[in-house]
């Protein structure tokens, strides 16, 4: 009976240890990976004496894999309208800002075999809320909407950049996207834009799941 017990118990502590390898080899290289951004939207296929560049300002974060990072961002863009030269206008109110709030899940694709620089791809959902100033109805598309409030409309944006490794884990980060806004509640047909942008990124140390922590 002795010799049957420690012969389970042997095998319980080989059965753990085993166990214990695997758990260990199935660990993935997780870490944080967050940034901000400042870029310059430019309406595609517009009248750019009436809708003129503009600025934004983006927030996000994620779950860094190595090759992949899952995130979130949150950002706002303001571009200036120019009231005064829509065509049918009664209600001229010179420049008023064409806003927009949005919320984006993202996937990004990044190389992360080079110490200096981490080029990336990125493709983004854009939960969208659009607002612009009421001019009453008469000339279309939504220079002359008759309602102000935020009207919301999905879109997608893809982005190229290249984040420069600077000291420890904070890169400057510089590209360029791609965004388009589908009609949804605001526009009556789909709105393209251009953005070029610059940044920082924060890429933190692997975390506990990769054994070292932040």
């Amino acid at each position: 009976m002795r010799r049957t017990g420690l012969v389970a118990l042997l095998g319980l502590m080989v059965l753990a240890s085993a166990s214990s390898g695997m758990a260990q080899e199935g660990r993935v290289n997780m870490r944080f990976q967050g940034g901000v951004k400042l870029g310059v939207p430019v309406f595609l296929d517009v009248d750019r004496s009436i809708v003129r560049p503009g600025a934004s300002i983006m927030g996000w974060g994620g779950f860094d894999l190595e090759w992949f990072v899952f995130g979130f961002g949150l950002g706002f863009q303001w571009n200036r309208i120019d009231t005064n030269d829509i065509p049918n206008v009664f209600k001229r109110l010179g420049n008023e800002p064409l806003v927009r709030l949005f919320f984006s899940p993202e996937v990004r694709f990044q190389v992360p075999i080079i110490d200096a620089v981490l080029p990336y791809v990125t493709g983004a959902f854009d939960a969208n809320i659009w607002s612009f100033e009421p001019l009453g109805a008469g000339c279309g598309w939504y220079y002359c909407r008759e309602d102000g409030r935020g009207q919301f409309a999905p879109g997608f944006t893809g982005k190229a950049g290249l984040a420069i490794h600077l000291k420890r884990a904070m890169y400057l980060d510089v590209g360029f996207q791609y965004s388009m806004s589908g009609k949804g509640r605001f526009f009556e047909r789909t709105q393209w834009w251009m953005e070029p942008f610059v940044g920082f990124i924060y890429r933190g140390d692997r975390d506990r799941l990769g054994g070292t922590g932040f």
